[in-house]
């Protein structure tokens, strides 16, 4: 019978980026409800979504560089993320997230960041002890 391999070193767990992206993405869904501006729609499966894109390295697992939205709003609806042009716009007009807010996340986008091994380590243990 074949062992599995071993995903420790010392104590430290190695992550994979689908572990760091659940845990990202129940931080951002810990609000429980959407954060599109004057949203009824009552839904139980929330869905978090990225402000920018992931490929965005240094920002991928960064909490504040995702929104916690319904399906309607995240990318179903002609008003989704995914569908409106003026969707961040009209995020930012509502108060839902402001300027400095946006300064501070396009600066941390604009470092350049290498999602090596380390870096998801680093980043797994920030989100597995984040406190909402």
């Amino acid at each position: 019978m074949k062992q599995k391999k071993e995903h420790r070193k010392g104590n430290k767990e190695s992550a994979s980026d689908n572990m760091i992206m659940q845990l990202w993405s129940n931080i951002v869904r810990s609000g429980g409800k959407c954060e599109y501006p004057g949203c009824t729609v009552n839904y139980t499966r929330l869905q978090a979504h990225h402000f920018f894109t992931r490929a965005y390295d240094s920002i991928r697992y960064d909490p504040a560089n995702g929104i916690c939205l319904c399906p309607t709003h995240h990318s179903l609806g002609r008003e989704s993320a995914h569908h409106d042009p003026l969707f961040w716009d009209v995020l930012r007009e509502a108060g839902v997230r402001d300027e400095a807010w946006l300064a501070d996340l396009i600066r941390k986008r604009n470092h350049k960041e290498k999602r090596n091994q380390a870096f998801k380590n680093y980043w797994y243990e920030v989100l597995k002890n984040w406190r909402v």
